[in-house]
C-alpha cells in the first residue's frame, strides 16, 4: 500500500513540476505536450491519459493558468473499452 502512495505522490510531484516549468502565462498548459514529457519521465506510469490530462488540468487551473485540452483519446479508449470517451 506504501509503494502505491509513494507512487502516486512521484507523479503529482512530476505534474507539479511541469506545469511550474511553463512560464508563459500568455499560453495555455497543452495536455498533449505535458502527456508525452510526463510519459518521457516516468514511462511506467499506471494512470491511463485521461487521468494524467486531469492531473494537470488540476494543478494549472490551481496555479491560475488556462489549459489546452488537446491530446487524442478517443481512438485509444475506443480501442480498449469498446466505446468512445473524452473531455
Amino acid at each position: 500500500m506504501s509503494h502505491i502512495h509513494f507512487q502516486e505522490r512521484s507523479i503529482a510531484f512530476v505534474v507539479d513540476q511541469y506545469v511550474e516549468s511553463r512560464r508563459d502565462p500568455e499560453w495555455p498548459i497543452s495536455t498533449g505536450y505535458a502527456l508525452r514529457a510526463i510519459r518521457t519521465v516516468l514511462p511506467n506510469c499506471d494512470l491511463s491519459d485521461r487521468q494524467l490530462a486531469e492531473m494537470v488540468a488540476a494543478s494549472a487551473i490551481r496555479r491560475g493558468r488556462n489549459v489546452a485540452f488537446d491530446f487524442a483519446i478517443e481512438a485509444r479508449e475506443s480501442n480498449s473499452t469498446g466505446h468512445i470517451g473524452g473531455f
